[in-house]
């Protein structure tokens, strides 16, 4: 984590004086560059002292460990069906939304329908019937 703090931390070090240097070259006329760079400056170096608190909190994980095995970070991620069929229909919904900003704002509500459909039974999927846990 410390190494992921430090790249992170770098960017805060590379954006900002490219962002003044940008100010200065479009003489802070262009008004979406210079904010936009000076932001993600900001937003990384956040998630670089996030990572370095953590750090702090949580010293040696499995990962950092250089000798450190595969078996070493193996825990349980979840339980995931690979017979469901509520991601193709999730993925669905999802892609009708997606098409509705290009080809017309009434997809949009056919989308979310369908969309709320597969969440829904994604969710509830192993809740009732054969699968029910």
């Amino acid at each position: 984590m410390r190494t992921s703090g430090w790249i992170f931390s770098l960017g805060f070090v590379f954006f900002v004086p490219v962002s003044i240097v940008y100010g200065f070259v479009t003489n802070f006329q262009e008004w979406v560059g210079f904010p936009a760079l000076m932001l993600l400056g900001g937003m990384t170096l956040m998630i670089g002292l996030y990572l370095w608190v953590w750090e702090k909190k949580h010293p040696q994980l499995p990962m950092d460990d250089v000798d450190g095995e595969i078996a070493d970070e193996y825990y349980e991620y979840g339980f995931y069906a690979p017979w469901s069929w509520w991601p193709i229909v999730l993925a669905a919904g999802a892609g009708t939304c997606f098409v509705s900003v290009a080809a017309g704002w009434w997809i949009f509500p056919f989308g979310g329908a369908i969309t709320i459909i597969g969440l829904v039974g994604l969710i509830y999927e192993h809740d009732r019937g054969a699968h029910a846990h």
